[in-house]
Protein backbone atom coordinates (compact mmCIF):
# COMPACT_ATOMS: atom_id res chain seq x y z
CA UNK A 1 0.00 0.00 0.00
CA UNK A 2 1.13 3.58 -0.82
CA UNK A 3 2.52 5.99 2.46
CA UNK A 4 -0.30 8.40 2.69
CA UNK A 5 0.35 11.60 5.04
CA UNK A 6 -2.07 12.97 7.55
CA UNK A 7 -2.89 16.32 8.47
CA UNK A 8 -4.71 18.14 11.64
CA UNK A 9 -5.96 21.56 11.68
CA UNK A 10 -7.96 23.25 14.26
CA UNK A 11 -10.78 25.53 13.27
CA UNK A 12 -12.83 28.20 14.78
CA UNK A 13 -15.71 29.99 12.49
CA UNK A 14 -17.10 33.08 14.39
CA UNK A 15 -21.05 32.81 14.64
CA UNK A 16 -23.04 36.32 12.68
CA UNK A 17 -25.53 36.13 16.20
CA UNK A 18 -24.85 33.80 19.18
CA UNK A 19 -26.60 30.46 19.17
CA UNK A 20 -28.88 29.29 21.70
CA UNK A 21 -28.83 25.72 21.42
CA UNK A 22 -29.92 22.94 23.97
CA UNK A 23 -28.71 24.91 27.29
CA UNK A 24 -25.40 26.09 25.46
CA UNK A 25 -24.52 29.72 23.96
CA UNK A 26 -21.95 29.63 21.34
CA UNK A 27 -20.45 32.52 19.93
CA UNK A 28 -18.20 30.56 17.23
CA UNK A 29 -18.26 26.52 15.90
CA UNK A 30 -15.26 25.03 16.53
CA UNK A 31 -13.68 21.66 14.91
CA UNK A 32 -11.02 19.95 13.37
CA UNK A 33 -10.31 19.34 9.55
CA UNK A 34 -8.71 15.64 8.52
CA UNK A 35 -6.53 16.07 5.47
CA UNK A 36 -5.49 12.88 4.09
CA UNK A 37 -2.56 12.84 0.82
CA UNK A 38 -0.72 11.06 -1.25
CA UNK A 39 -0.07 9.82 -4.99
CA UNK A 40 -2.07 8.48 -6.93
CA UNK A 41 -0.95 4.69 -7.78
CA UNK A 42 -2.09 5.32 -11.22
CA UNK A 43 0.17 8.25 -11.83
CA UNK A 44 2.95 9.04 -9.99
CA UNK A 45 2.29 12.59 -10.66
CA UNK A 46 -1.11 13.39 -9.53
CA UNK A 47 -2.01 14.17 -5.72
CA UNK A 48 -4.77 12.98 -4.32
CA UNK A 49 -6.36 14.27 -1.20
CA UNK A 50 -9.64 13.67 0.93
CA UNK A 51 -10.95 16.18 4.04
CA UNK A 52 -12.99 14.85 6.85
CA UNK A 53 -14.67 17.22 9.60
CA UNK A 54 -14.77 16.57 13.19
CA UNK A 55 -16.72 18.73 15.05
CA UNK A 56 -18.49 17.71 18.16
CA UNK A 57 -21.56 19.84 18.77
CA UNK A 58 -21.66 21.02 22.97
CA UNK A 59 -25.05 19.76 24.21
CA UNK A 60 -25.12 17.00 20.97
CA UNK A 61 -22.22 15.01 21.28
CA UNK A 62 -20.96 13.28 24.80
CA UNK A 63 -17.46 13.62 23.75
CA UNK A 64 -15.67 16.96 23.82
CA UNK A 65 -13.58 18.28 20.65
CA UNK A 66 -10.74 17.54 23.34
CA UNK A 67 -11.74 14.37 23.72
CA UNK A 68 -12.38 13.97 19.72
CA UNK A 69 -8.37 15.53 18.91
CA UNK A 70 -7.07 12.99 21.27
CA UNK A 71 -9.03 9.70 19.88
CA UNK A 72 -7.89 10.75 16.45
CA UNK A 73 -4.54 11.66 17.43
CA UNK A 74 -3.61 8.88 18.71
CA UNK A 75 -5.58 6.44 16.20
CA UNK A 76 -3.41 7.94 13.36
CA UNK A 77 0.03 8.22 15.51
CA UNK A 78 -0.68 4.36 16.23
CA UNK A 79 0.95 3.94 12.74
CA UNK A 80 -2.52 1.82 11.69
CA UNK A 81 -2.95 1.09 8.04
CA UNK A 82 -6.49 -0.06 8.38
CA UNK A 83 -7.94 2.57 6.20
CA UNK A 84 -10.95 0.35 5.18
CA UNK A 85 -12.22 0.39 8.96
CA UNK A 86 -13.33 2.88 11.52
CA UNK A 87 -13.08 1.61 14.67
CA UNK A 88 -16.18 1.37 17.06
CA UNK A 89 -14.22 2.87 20.06
CA UNK A 90 -13.71 5.85 18.58
CA UNK A 91 -15.86 8.96 19.16
CA UNK A 92 -18.86 9.10 16.60
CA UNK A 93 -18.02 12.45 15.24
CA UNK A 94 -14.53 11.02 15.30
CA UNK A 95 -15.72 7.93 13.07
CA UNK A 96 -17.81 10.05 11.03
CA UNK A 97 -14.70 12.57 10.16
CA UNK A 98 -12.47 9.66 9.56
CA UNK A 99 -15.02 8.09 7.22
CA UNK A 100 -15.47 11.51 5.34
CA UNK A 101 -11.92 11.69 4.75
CA UNK A 102 -11.27 8.09 3.45
CA UNK A 103 -14.26 8.37 1.15
CA UNK A 104 -13.47 11.32 -0.73
CA UNK A 105 -10.12 10.13 -1.03
CA UNK A 106 -10.58 6.76 -2.72
CA UNK A 107 -13.84 7.45 -4.47
CA UNK A 108 -14.89 3.92 -6.43
CA UNK A 109 -11.60 2.48 -5.66
CA UNK A 110 -10.54 -0.77 -3.91
CA UNK A 111 -7.07 0.50 -2.45
CA UNK A 112 -7.91 -0.02 0.98
CA UNK A 113 -8.42 -3.98 1.94
CA UNK A 114 -10.60 -4.32 -0.91
CA UNK A 115 -12.95 -2.62 0.09
CA UNK A 116 -15.21 -0.26 -2.33
CA UNK A 117 -15.30 3.33 -0.85
CA UNK A 118 -18.60 5.11 -2.07
CA UNK A 119 -17.24 8.61 -2.72
CA UNK A 120 -16.44 12.14 -3.75
CA UNK A 121 -18.41 10.49 -7.86
CA UNK A 122 -21.93 11.39 -7.60
CA UNK A 123 -22.85 8.29 -9.62
CA UNK A 124 -26.45 9.34 -9.60
CA UNK A 125 -26.28 12.09 -11.55
CA UNK A 126 -28.25 14.52 -9.37
CA UNK A 127 -27.41 17.99 -9.72
CA UNK A 128 -28.82 19.58 -6.69
CA UNK A 129 -30.96 18.21 -3.53
CA UNK A 130 -33.95 20.47 -1.68
CA UNK A 131 -33.27 22.02 1.72
CA UNK A 132 -35.42 22.81 4.19
CA UNK A 133 -35.19 26.17 6.19
CA UNK A 134 -35.04 27.01 9.90
CA UNK A 135 -37.57 29.34 11.37
CA UNK A 136 -36.56 30.05 14.79
CA UNK A 137 -37.77 33.52 15.91
CA UNK A 138 -41.17 34.58 17.22
CA UNK A 139 -43.44 37.48 16.75
CA UNK A 140 -42.25 40.42 14.38
CA UNK A 141 -39.05 38.29 13.39
CA UNK A 142 -41.02 35.65 12.81
CA UNK A 143 -43.13 37.07 10.45
CA UNK A 144 -40.57 38.26 8.50
CA UNK A 145 -38.62 35.83 8.31
CA UNK A 146 -41.76 33.88 7.08
CA UNK A 147 -42.10 36.41 4.37
CA UNK A 148 -38.63 36.25 3.40
CA UNK A 149 -38.83 31.98 3.04
CA UNK A 150 -41.64 32.08 1.25
CA UNK A 151 -40.11 34.79 -2.04
CA UNK A 152 -37.10 32.15 -1.69
CA UNK A 153 -38.19 29.31 -2.90
CA UNK A 154 -37.79 27.23 -0.04
CA UNK A 155 -40.42 23.94 -0.34
CA UNK A 156 -39.89 23.43 3.42
CA UNK A 157 -39.63 25.33 6.55
CA UNK A 158 -38.38 23.75 9.89
CA UNK A 159 -39.73 25.50 13.17
CA UNK A 160 -38.56 25.06 16.58
CA UNK A 161 -40.98 24.63 19.53
CA UNK A 162 -40.60 23.99 23.33
CA UNK A 163 -38.39 26.72 23.99
CA UNK A 164 -41.80 28.94 24.80
CA UNK A 165 -45.01 27.88 26.24
CA UNK A 166 -47.15 25.83 24.43
CA UNK A 167 -49.51 28.52 24.19
CA UNK A 168 -47.05 30.81 22.70
CA UNK A 169 -45.74 27.94 20.46
CA UNK A 170 -49.16 27.43 18.93
CA UNK A 171 -49.47 31.00 18.01
CA UNK A 172 -45.77 31.02 16.09
CA UNK A 173 -47.27 28.04 14.30
CA UNK A 174 -50.14 29.56 13.19
CA UNK A 175 -48.74 32.75 12.21
CA UNK A 176 -46.01 30.99 10.01
CA UNK A 177 -49.07 28.59 8.28
CA UNK A 178 -50.87 32.12 7.53
CA UNK A 179 -47.66 33.74 5.99
CA UNK A 180 -46.41 30.91 4.34
CA UNK A 181 -49.41 29.64 2.39
CA UNK A 182 -50.32 26.07 1.35
CA UNK A 183 -47.13 25.41 -1.14
CA UNK A 184 -44.93 25.14 1.61
CA UNK A 185 -44.33 22.05 3.88
CA UNK A 186 -44.26 22.78 7.68
CA UNK A 187 -42.10 20.57 10.01
CA UNK A 188 -42.00 21.13 13.56
CA UNK A 189 -38.88 20.51 15.91
CA UNK A 190 -39.47 19.66 19.80
CA UNK A 191 -35.80 18.53 20.88
CA UNK A 192 -37.57 16.52 23.37
CA UNK A 193 -39.11 19.70 25.74
CA UNK A 194 -42.68 18.36 26.44
CA UNK A 195 -44.17 16.51 29.12
CA UNK A 196 -47.31 14.20 28.06
CA UNK A 197 -50.28 17.13 28.94
CA UNK A 198 -48.10 19.49 27.20
CA UNK A 199 -47.24 17.48 24.04
CA UNK A 200 -50.64 16.40 24.21
CA UNK A 201 -51.70 20.15 23.90
CA UNK A 202 -49.99 21.23 21.23
CA UNK A 203 -50.21 18.17 18.80
CA UNK A 204 -54.34 18.64 19.20
CA UNK A 205 -53.62 22.52 18.26
CA UNK A 206 -51.77 22.58 15.25
CA UNK A 207 -52.63 19.44 13.39
CA UNK A 208 -55.17 21.91 11.42
CA UNK A 209 -51.93 23.72 10.05
CA UNK A 210 -51.30 20.75 7.93
CA UNK A 211 -48.29 19.64 9.74
CA UNK A 212 -45.77 17.37 7.70
CA UNK A 213 -44.40 15.95 11.22
CA UNK A 214 -43.42 16.52 14.72
CA UNK A 215 -39.96 16.09 15.79
CA UNK A 216 -39.42 14.32 19.01
CA UNK A 217 -42.00 16.16 20.35
CA UNK A 218 -41.70 14.24 24.02
CA UNK A 219 -39.11 13.71 26.65
CA UNK A 220 -40.33 10.15 27.16
CA UNK A 221 -40.43 8.67 23.42
CA UNK A 222 -42.19 5.64 24.45
CA UNK A 223 -45.49 7.23 24.44
CA UNK A 224 -45.31 9.02 20.93
CA UNK A 225 -47.45 6.15 19.52
CA UNK A 226 -49.93 6.70 21.98
CA UNK A 227 -49.71 10.94 20.93
CA UNK A 228 -50.47 9.67 17.47
CA UNK A 229 -53.45 7.75 18.27
CA UNK A 230 -54.60 10.70 20.37
CA UNK A 231 -54.10 13.31 18.13
CA UNK A 232 -53.19 11.82 14.77
CA UNK A 233 -50.41 13.92 13.74
CA UNK A 234 -47.60 12.49 11.92
CA UNK A 235 -44.32 12.21 13.85
CA UNK A 236 -40.28 12.12 13.87
CA UNK A 237 -37.76 10.61 15.70
CA UNK A 238 -34.36 11.65 15.65
CA UNK A 239 -32.51 12.11 19.35
CA UNK A 240 -34.20 8.98 20.00
CA UNK A 241 -32.37 7.07 16.96
CA UNK A 242 -29.25 7.57 18.72
CA UNK A 243 -30.06 7.30 22.42
CA UNK A 244 -31.48 3.98 21.83
CA UNK A 245 -29.77 2.37 18.89
CA UNK A 246 -31.96 -0.69 18.80
CA UNK A 247 -34.48 -0.68 15.91
CA UNK A 248 -36.73 -3.03 17.57
CA UNK A 249 -37.25 -1.14 20.22
CA UNK A 250 -38.11 2.17 18.31
CA UNK A 251 -42.15 2.99 18.08
CA UNK A 252 -43.42 2.56 14.71
CA UNK A 253 -46.98 3.41 14.42
CA UNK A 254 -47.37 7.35 13.65
CA UNK A 255 -43.75 7.48 12.66
CA UNK A 256 -43.94 8.91 9.21
CA UNK A 257 -39.99 10.13 9.24
CA UNK A 258 -36.81 9.12 10.69
CA UNK A 259 -34.32 12.39 10.70
CA UNK A 260 -30.80 11.08 10.90
CA UNK A 261 -27.72 12.79 11.63
CA UNK A 262 -24.59 11.31 10.04
CA UNK A 263 -22.29 13.03 12.59
CA UNK A 264 -23.83 11.92 15.78
CA UNK A 265 -24.65 8.43 14.19
CA UNK A 266 -21.07 7.99 13.26
CA UNK A 267 -20.42 8.34 9.50
CA UNK A 268 -21.68 6.40 6.53
CA UNK A 269 -22.67 2.52 7.22
CA UNK A 270 -23.95 3.66 10.23
CA UNK A 271 -26.55 6.20 8.66
CA UNK A 272 -27.39 3.40 5.38
CA UNK A 273 -28.82 0.81 7.86
CA UNK A 274 -30.76 3.86 9.23
CA UNK A 275 -32.40 4.55 5.58
CA UNK A 276 -32.64 0.46 5.15
CA UNK A 277 -34.79 0.72 8.46
CA UNK A 278 -36.45 3.57 6.82
CA UNK A 279 -37.14 2.17 3.47
CA UNK A 280 -38.21 -1.32 4.87
CA UNK A 281 -40.89 0.55 7.32
CA UNK A 282 -41.95 3.01 4.24
CA UNK A 283 -40.85 6.29 6.64
CA UNK A 284 -39.22 8.92 4.74
CA UNK A 285 -35.64 10.04 5.23
CA UNK A 286 -34.07 12.95 6.27
CA UNK A 287 -30.55 13.99 6.46
CA UNK A 288 -29.73 16.38 8.95
CA UNK A 289 -26.68 18.54 10.19
CA UNK A 290 -24.66 18.66 13.16
CA UNK A 291 -23.63 22.37 12.29
CA UNK A 292 -21.12 21.18 10.68
CA UNK A 293 -19.06 23.74 8.08
CA UNK A 294 -19.19 23.91 4.76
CA UNK A 295 -17.41 21.28 4.14
CA UNK A 296 -18.99 19.00 6.40
CA UNK A 297 -22.42 20.23 4.55
CA UNK A 298 -21.56 19.26 1.33
CA UNK A 299 -20.85 15.63 2.09
CA UNK A 300 -24.49 15.64 4.07
CA UNK A 301 -25.74 16.33 0.72
CA UNK A 302 -23.89 13.95 -1.37
CA UNK A 303 -24.76 11.46 1.16
CA UNK A 304 -28.55 12.26 0.51
CA UNK A 305 -28.41 12.39 -2.79
CA UNK A 306 -26.32 8.79 -3.04
CA UNK A 307 -28.42 7.01 0.17
CA UNK A 308 -31.93 8.31 -0.21
CA UNK A 309 -34.13 7.55 -3.55
CA UNK A 310 -37.01 9.68 -2.82
CA UNK A 311 -35.57 13.33 -1.75
CA UNK A 312 -37.42 15.34 0.40
CA UNK A 313 -35.97 18.59 1.88
CA UNK A 314 -32.52 17.69 3.97
CA UNK A 315 -31.97 20.09 6.96
CA UNK A 316 -29.39 21.38 6.13
CA UNK A 317 -29.96 25.30 6.45
CA UNK A 318 -27.36 25.90 8.74
CA UNK A 319 -24.44 27.64 7.17
CA UNK A 320 -26.40 31.13 7.14
CA UNK A 321 -25.18 31.48 10.92
CA UNK A 322 -21.41 31.52 9.89
CA UNK A 323 -19.42 34.94 9.02
CA UNK A 324 -17.69 33.05 6.70
CA UNK A 325 -16.70 29.66 5.64
CA UNK A 326 -14.11 26.75 4.93
CA UNK A 327 -14.27 26.26 1.66
CA UNK A 328 -14.81 28.79 -1.41
CA UNK A 329 -17.39 29.17 -3.00
CA UNK A 330 -19.13 28.39 -0.23
CA UNK A 331 -21.91 26.75 1.12
CA UNK A 332 -25.47 28.55 -0.11
CA UNK A 333 -28.70 27.70 -1.02
CA UNK A 334 -30.17 28.80 -4.27
CA UNK A 335 -33.92 28.74 -4.44
CA UNK A 336 -34.41 26.67 -1.38
CA UNK A 337 -31.75 24.02 -3.20
CA UNK A 338 -28.19 23.27 -2.75
CA UNK A 339 -26.58 22.82 -6.35
CA UNK A 340 -23.61 20.36 -6.08
CA UNK A 341 -20.52 22.75 -7.44
CA UNK A 342 -18.99 21.41 -10.57
CA UNK A 343 -15.66 20.56 -8.62
CA UNK A 344 -15.42 18.29 -5.39
CA UNK A 345 -14.84 21.44 -2.73
CA UNK A 346 -11.64 21.27 -0.47
CA UNK A 347 -10.64 22.92 2.38
CA UNK A 348 -9.60 26.14 1.87
CA UNK A 349 -6.23 26.06 3.69
CA UNK A 350 -5.90 29.78 3.74
CA UNK A 351 -9.20 30.15 5.70
CA UNK A 352 -7.60 27.02 7.27
CA UNK A 353 -4.57 28.85 8.65
CA UNK A 354 -6.35 32.00 9.09
CA UNK A 355 -8.97 30.58 11.76
CA UNK A 356 -6.41 27.48 12.76
CA UNK A 357 -4.66 27.88 16.84
CA UNK A 358 -1.70 26.11 14.45
CA UNK A 359 -1.53 22.89 12.46
CA UNK A 360 -1.11 19.79 14.93
CA UNK A 361 0.24 17.45 13.18
CA UNK A 362 1.99 16.48 9.64
CA UNK A 363 2.85 12.48 9.96
CA UNK A 364 3.17 9.80 7.01
CA UNK A 365 1.62 6.09 7.45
Amino acid sequence: MNSYRWELFRYSLPLKEPLLMLGHELTERKGLILRFSGMSCKSSTAEIIGEGEIAPFPGLHPESLSLAESQIHEFLSSGSTSLSETPNKLSASVRFGLDMALRTMFPSSKETSGQDYCGAENKNHLKSIPVNSLLTASGKKLELDSELLRESGFKAVKIKVGRLSVKEDIERVKLARKILGDQITIRLDANRSWEWNDALEFAHSVKEYRIEYCEEPLSNFQKMEELHEQTEIPLALDETLWKNPDPETLPKKGISTLILKPGILGGWTKTKLWVDFAQMHKMKVVISSSFESGLGLNWLAFMSAKLIKQQIPAGLDTAKWFQQDLIDPPFKLTYGNYVFPDSWPRANSECLQKFAEGKLNAEVF
